[in-house]
This record gives C-alpha cells, structure tokens and sequence, in this order.
C-alpha cells in the first residue's frame, strides 16, 4: 500500500488552514459570550450591594502567624507568645541568695563560731537521758556537781558523742564489755543491781513512815490474833 509524502509546502498549507479555523472558532465563542452578558444586564436588574461581614474581636495581633522566607511560609515563633511572656523567657530571672535567719529555731546548726554544731534531734532516747544527767546528784549523792538552772530545758544545739579511750589507758580507765551499756537508764540500772542503794533507802523510809498511827495499831493487832 503506498504512502502519499507531503512537501513543505503542503504542510504550510495545512498548517495555516489549521490556524485559520481556529481563530474563527474562537471569535464566534467571543461573539456568544458578550451577547449573553449584554442580555443579562438588559434584562436583569441590578443587585443591591452586600453589606460587609462584621468583624470578630479574636484579640489576636495584626501581624499573622506566617512570614515568608524567600517564597518559603514559615511560622514567625515570636508572633505565638505575647510580648510579656518573651520578657521572660529571653531574659535569666535574678538570683536570690538565701538570708540567714535571725530567729534561732529556724537555724539549722550554730555556725562557724560553733564549729557547726547541729541542732538537737528530740527523741524520746535523748530526754531520759538529759533527765538523768539532771538527777545525777541523786543517783550519786556522795559527789558534788555543779547547780544545774536549767531545769527541763533541753538545748537549741547539741550532738551525742562517743568516749574513746587512749592506748595508755586500755586497762586502767576501760570498761568490760559486759558492763557497758548503751544508754545512762541501762547504766543507772546496772549501777542499782550491783549496790541496791535506791532499794535499802526505799525500805528505809518505809520503815519510818509506818512506825506509828494506822501501822503500828495494824501490828498490835494481829499480834493479838494469832492463837
């Protein structure tokens, strides 16, 4: 089957018929297109004008929340906190040092004069031993002490310590292990055992109180009773 090959100037040809019927296509649209817009005006009236939407008070600033960056919309960070709050957070807030207390119980130890001596951990351990360092002229009544004034009163700042003995004094100032305690009430208690002093004076004024009166009527008696 052959083919018919076309020149150039057969292919102009076509071309320019081409464009021409193009161009009358596209004048007969525009013809149509203000035929219908004038018929439209003729015959319509015309419309009143709208009135605006109201505007909402949304508080937010004028400036938007986009800026653009070389045709690139990004989020403007500084349009998203108010300006109060930048204050903030751009600057450091200021140090406050801590000032010492002039009230002593709110001291936590008796400063650098004191050699940080802590304040005093109450615990029911440590008042029956300050109540007995109280009474010791009574556990000991064959030793002078001196005036305690301070009767009750426990101390602002105190620290519990540990005697420990030096190498010369291993055998003559050291306690066996069996007779240490842990507390002053375990030692004034072993210290009872061993000479029973508060037992012999407590029997001796026993034995005064009920010399007489009510005991002594007691005594007679039963001495009468007995067969």
């Amino acid at each position: 089957m052959a083919t018919d090959v076309l020149t150039d100037v057969e292919i102009d040809q076509l071309l320019s018929q081409a464009e021409s019927r193009l161009r009358e296509k596209v004048g007969q649209l525009s013809t149509v297109a203000t035929e219908d817009e004038i018929s439209l005006e003729s015959n319509v009236a015309k419309s009143k004008a709208r009135k605006p939407f109201p505007k909402l008070r949304h508080g937010l600033d004028g400036a938007g929340y986009l800026k653009d960056d070389n045709g690139v919309a990004q989020i403007d960070p500084k349009a998203l906190t108010a300006s109060a709050q930048q204050d903030t957070s751009t600057s450091l807030p200021p140090v406050e040092f801590p000032q010492k207390s002039k009230k002593i119980n709110d001291q936590s130890s008796a400063g650098p004069d004191w050699f940080g001596l802590p304040k005093t951990d109450v615990t029911p351990q440590l008042k029956r031993d300050l109540q007995l360092i109280e009474m010791r002229s009574v556990l000991d009544p064959h030793r002078h002490y001196k005036k305690n004034n301070r009767k009750g009163k426990i101390p602002t700042f105190s620290q519990t310590g540990t005697v420990i003995e030096g190498p010369t004094e291993y055998f003559s100032s050291r306690i066996n292990k069996k007779d240490r305690a842990k507390t002053f009430v375990e030692e004034a208690m072993n210290t009872e055992r061993q000479n029973g002093r508060f037992k012999r004076k407590y029997g001796e004024i026993q034995a005064a109180k009920t010399s007489g009166k009510k005991e002594h009527y007691k005594k007679v008696l039963a001495k009468r009773k007995r067969p």
